[in-house]
């Protein structure tokens, strides 16, 4: 029945992404992926692979230190990685690019899923977050690759729809050898749609173990053109959804007011959000400049500098280390802010990220904003006031400290089932360790 409504709900769906693709088909999806047909050089002889899955950009930049704790443990274990978006892929491409291979995860159909599993022949499946999808763990079921899921959460809004499904739900979740949670309210909902006690474990936020990349090129660039033109305070916006941007140029005009040399580097959460933001900027008349139109020559950065007042964040990759030039941050979903020990806000729906967001304002360690003018006096006052900035950072930082771990906690696991030989796990069969 699953498969009849989801084979139904593609060609529902299907209309719809071939106009998003807007006649690129050729150039922006690779069907061979989507049906489970990978090139011929992924092929393995043996199990033993690691196969990693993670959706888009935020849950494959949680899991780079992870990846590279298993490649340091187990040098000898091929990775793969596999993404449901092409910018998750451009992320795992320029965050993790020694991994074996890397492609996009089939549809969820028995076949296109085993044809993925007999080529590559994982003897673990690493899934991020939360995406079970049904043939897919079946067919690792069936192939003898354990199913690990890391960084594991659902949110306030999934889980009434999950228990309407209970039923179906713990047929899925049997499939599952581990799952780790990121709160003990994640591994209570766990447990409440079937999955088994023992399998459950509160493993942490593997982002509490993110480190952003050292600083490339492009921010010491930028951050000499800042200060070359005499820009500053920074402002950064950082993973802005729908709606949220207007509320940053609102506030920003406050800000303007009384800090004309202050700087606003805005960065839209998803790619596919570019233009339209670039649009909002237009129209509303804002001397802005698209990072992709960024001159490499000193003096023509400089100038462009000089004469913006927003610059526009439209790579991917480059984010997280603007965060080192900002002194304020307003923020959707990251913690490498707290890294780099700058004060940090955030606006009213935190849903998705509702045990972060607790745990920092619990901590003092960062405002939450409830509308634009709020947004715009706070950090007003927070440029007024750099003790409390100052306070703020510390803070954060000290909360990402203690939180750290998680990394550590699933690679035990995944030691713990990688030591033992292939053939003898095969053998001994599927537990409920």
């Amino acid at each position: 029945m699953y498969s009849l409504l989801f084979t139904l709900g593609v060609f529902a769906a299907a209309p719809y992404y071939l106009w998003r693709l807007h006649g690129r088909i050729t150039c922006t999806a690779d069907w061979k992926e989507r049906f489970g047909f990978l090139p011929e050089s992924f092929r393995q002889t043996e199990q033993g692979a690691i196969w990693i899955h993670a959706v888009s950009v935020g849950e494959t930049l949680a899991i780079v230190g992870l990846v590279g704790e298993i490649q340091r443990r187990f040098p000898e274990r091929k990775i793969y990685l596999s993404h449901v978006t092409p910018a998750g892929r451009e992320a795992g491409a320029a965050r993790m690019p020694a991994v074996a291979g890397r492609f996009l995860l089939p549809l969820d159909w028995s076949g296109c899923a085993r044809r993925i599993f007999r080529t590559i022949r994982p003897a673990l499946l690493l899934i991020v977050e939360t995406e079970l999808w049904p043939n897919l763990l079946r067919a690792a079921q069936e192939e003898g690759t354990r199913v690990l899921v890391v960084n594991a959460r659902i949110s306030d809004r999934s889980f009434p729809r999950y228990r309407l499904i209970h039923n179906f739900m713990q047929r899925v979740l049997e499939k599952v050898d581990r799952i780790c949670a990121q709160s003990e309210i994640d591994a209570a909902r766990f447990r409440a749609l079937g999955a088994h006690e023992r399998r459950v474990m509160v493993s942490g936020n593997l982002k509490f173990d993110a480190q952003p990349p050292r600083t490339g090129e492009f921010t010491h660039g930028l951050a000499d053109a800042l200060r070359r033109s005499d820009r500053g305070p920074v402002i950064v916006a950082a993973s802005t959804m729908p709606g949220e941007e207007s509320m940053v140029l609102e506030a920003w005009r406050e800000i303007r007011k009384r800090h004309e040399r202050a700087f606003l580097i805005l960065a839209p959460r998803h790619p596919a959000r570019f233009d339209e933001v670039a649009e909002l900027l237009s129209q509303g008349k804002t001397a802005s400049v698209r990072r992709t139109m960024l001159a490499e020559s000193e003096r023509e950065l400089t100038a462009q500098i000089a004469g913006a007042e927003i610059l526009l964040l439209d790579t991917i990759g480059e984010l997280m280390g603007v965060f080192e030039l900002g002194d304020i941050v307003f923020m959707g979903g990251s913690l490498v802010p707290a890294f780099w020990g700058k004060p940090i806000l955030f606006g009213p729906h935190m849903h998705n990220f509702r045990d972060i967001a607790q745990l920092f304002l619990q901590s003092q360690a960062a405002i939450q904003v409830p509308d634009a003018p709020s947004l715009g006096r706070t950090v007003l006052e927070l440029i007024d006031d750099p003790t409390r900035r100052g306070r703020l950072g510390e803070a954060a930082k000290r909360v990402l400290d203690q939180q750290r771990g998680a990394t550590a906690r699933v690679v035990q696991i995944i030691a713990e089932w990688l030591g033992t030989p292939v053939a003898a796990q095969s053998a001994a069969g599927r537990t409920d360790q």
